[in-house]
């Protein structure tokens, strides 16, 4: 397979003009108008509306379609003062100019989390700011420009953010740096070379702070008001770069050589690629002549698949919440997996059930109520394509063993309710929104709580799975030629993609939901809180992907189908590192005793639900629904140590969990505990809205291969 170039690239600020810089501008700008020319090859088939929530002037002068899931997200929400969570520090921005911290771990019993501190860098200059916003992003990094006018000149601070960079990195041009401390006191400023650009301070509360600049810097100590301590220079015309790393305690004195050794190679842009069974971080570097001289941490997920990585020599340690971070040399990082999820459960459906057994599950496929979605009270988008799911999995179950009437009645009433929701017959359908660019529900539109939050952009790809696996269930059995499957052919590409196109399109965002450095979605749209980006059901996450990319594969759409699936493997790896807990996690005592973390956040990871602190709500929640994809999600050697947690907290004599839950819980124990079987499920009479006693027997069934 060809690479895929993915860059959403802006433009390098004017205030980076040099020969160097001009030929990077060049070439990054020819790079963008390429991805801008890519677009669908047909209108909106969705009528348009607009939505009621405007972008504000912190988005500068980006146009949409907007990211609307972003890392950074709280850069520009809001008052644009929320923390974002660069790893390994905390950073916001105001008019003032960028606060930077690293914090705490703090281990409780329901909660692990960077705790927050009042000992912080702000990073800006003498004069002050008059303005800020964002100026260019990319697949892996932000930049921040702060203005200001002088005597009608033009002065600036850019600041580079992006996960995983030791340093706080920030350009100014014709403006003199300030950087204040708040919180301890400086202890001592150490300069450590005779040309004035690597400086150590020293702070009373252990830390140290390596700061290192382009050019020569003349930094003058004023201990300011109470409680800050402020560097700077009357340097007014001072134009370069500035960078700042704090300096890691188990290794301070090879570590800050190490950050003085690299502290020439600046990342400006990232890009990622996809390449046969791997996905690529591609960093542009400024000099490019330093490009593999640059220094990134790495957390534990992509220590695991990166190809032949170089791990810096003399770095210390970074901790985060996900666990340690290790210092990477080199501009190209490549994730290689060995296999992609999505292909390797592709034969499940393909399996011969023994007759006894399959006579058990004909059974109750023929009692099945089919009818329940057409219900006229039940309009909200999630819960209706959960219903749709359900009738997906009857239909994909019916195939395998058979039954081609009882197949062709459940698809014929979803194709009833498709036809009157892509015709805007139902009482919440979808329309595009062209001010940020994305398929939003009317309640959505009108009401930013309803449909949890559909018209802000929060859980986008746990909708419209659902949805998609719906379509993939009826394309599958009729095929892409079917006359039906014809009539909404448009809609049902567009609505793919409204959440996994890969091309920069004039309609949808990349990627709206993968944070890339991460591995995993964020899923909470314009939601702003102080914790930034989380996720809760990370098996619905998975679940997005592999719906996407089953309907993909049965559309013909072969690259965006392997793109899918590799987004899909990426999405289950971090679920298996950072939301199912196992004896080596990254995480400590009392937290791991949960065995699963219910909302994970950027800088927090919590034993609960967005609805309930039940625990078979947050055990529940990371495991629907159940497809054949979960047979990769629910990793065997997890569920081992942690099922006795989980049956004693959902299961043990006097505890009481509705029989919805009871099912879901229960299906996850058959594929340790060989004591469940298809009578556990036979006096059941409720199932959640996406399961079903026949999915669930199915499910048993197919357990003993796993």
């Amino acid at each position: 397979m060809k690479i895929l170039n993915l860059i959403i690239l802006g433009w390098i600020p004017t205030s980076l003009a040099s020969n160097a810089f001009t030929n990077i501008t060049r070439v990054i700008n020819d790079n963008h108008l390429l991805a801008r020319s890519i677009s669908l090859t047909f209108k909106s088939p969705f009528t348009r509306k607009e939505s009621k929530n405007k972008p504000s002037k912190l988005w500068g002068d980006i146009k949409g379609p907007y990211p609307t899931n972003k890392w950074w997200l709280n850069l520009v929400m809001g008052s644009g003062n929320g923390n974002i969570f660069p790893y390994p520090y905390t950073v916001s921005t105001n008019d003032d100019g960028v606060s930077f911290a690293q914090g705490e771990i703090i281990t409780e019993g329901s909660k692990t989390r960077i705790s927050e501190t009042n000992s912080k860098w702000i990073a800006g200059c003498q004069s002050g700011f008059e303005s800020r916003k964002v100026q260019r992003y990319d697949d892996l990094t932000v930049d921040m420009v702060f203005e200001s006018f002088l005597d009608g000149k033009r002065s600036s601070m850019t600041s580079y953010i992006m996960k995983g960079s030791p340093y706080m990195s920030f350009f100014y041009k014709s403006i003199p740096p300030k950087l204040t401390y708040y919180g301890s006191s400086l202890k001592s400023l150490e300069q450590k070379d005779g040309n004035k650009k690597s400086f150590i301070v020293n702070l009373t509360n252990g830390e140290q702070w390596a700061i290192f600049s382009s050019k020569n810097l003349d930094l003058i100590l004023d201990n300011g008001a109470v409680g800050s301590t402020i560097l700077y220079s009357n340097q007014d015309n001072f134009s370069g770069f500035i960078r700042m790393a704090i300096i890691p305690k188990d290794k301070p004195e090879t570590s800050f050589q190490t950050l003085l050794s690299h502290s020439n190679a600046i990342p400006i842009s990232g890009s990622v690629q996809f390449n046969d069974n791997s996905i690529i971080h591609n960093y542009r570097v400024f000099p490019e002549s330093q490009k593999q001289n640059l220094l990134i941490l790495s957390l534990i997920h992509h220590r695991e698949y990166l190809e032949n990585p170089k791990y810096a020599d003399g770095l210390g340690e970074y901790k985060t919440l996900r666990g340690n971070m290790l210092g990477v040399v080199g501009n190209t990082w490549k994730l290689v997996y060995s296999e992609t999820s999505g292909k390797a459960v592709d034969s499940i459906h393909k399996r011969t059930i023994p007759e006894k057994y399959a006579n058990l599950i004909i059974s109750s496929l023929i009692d099945e109520d089919i009818f329940k979605v057409h219900d006229p009270q039940s309009k909200n988008l999630y819960f209706k394509g959960k219903q749709l799911a359900r009738l997906a999995r009857l239909v994909l179950i019916a195939e395998q063993l058979g039954q081609t009437v009882r197949k062709n009645q459940i698809i014929s009433e979803m194709k009833i309710y498709f036809d009157k929701f892509f015709g805007y017959q139902t009482a919440n359908p979808l329309y595009y929104d062209h001010t940020w660019g994305g398929l939003c529900s009317k309640d959505g539109l009108e009401n930013s709580e309803a449909d949890f939050g559909n018209g802000i952009y929060n859980d986008h790809n746990f909708h419209y799975g659902y949805y998609c696996y719906a379509l993939y269930s009826i394309i599958k059995s009729d095929g892409i030629q079917n006359h039906w499957v014809q009539s909404h052919l448009e809609k049902i590409k567009f609505l793919v993609m409204e959440f996994t196109s890969y091309s920069n399109n004039r309609y949808f965002t990349k990627f709206r939901h993968m944070d890339f450095y991460d591995g995993n979605s964020w899923v909470n749209g314009f939601f702003v809180f102080d914790n930034s980006r989380n996720t809760e059901s990370t098996s619905e996450s998975v679940n997005a992907y592999y719906s996407a990319y089953l309907l993909y594969s049965c559309l013909g759409m072969e690259e965006d189908a392997h793109i899918t699936d590799l987004l899909l493997t990426s999405e289950i790896i971090s679920a298996q590192k950072y939301w199912q807990i196992k004896d080596d996690s990254v995480y400590k005592q009392p937290f791991t005793g949960n065995k699963v973390v219910g909302v994970l956040w950027e800088n927090s990871a919590e034993y609960t639900t967005w609805f309930g602190n039940n625990p078979e709500y947050i055990y529940g929640i990371q495991m629907i629904p159940f497809t054949p994809i979960s047979f990769k999600l629910l990793k065997k050697e997890w569920l081992q140590n942690a099922w006795p947690t989980i049956k004693q907290r959902t299961l043990a004599p006097g505890k009481y969990i509705s029989q919805e839950w009871e099912g879901i819980i229960k299906m996850a124990g058959a594929l340790v505990d060989d004591s469940i079987n298809e009578n556990d499920f036979n006096y059941l009479r409720n199932y959640d809205d996406g399961n079903s006693k026949t999915n669930a027997l199915w499910w048993t069934f197919n357990c003993k291969y796993y």
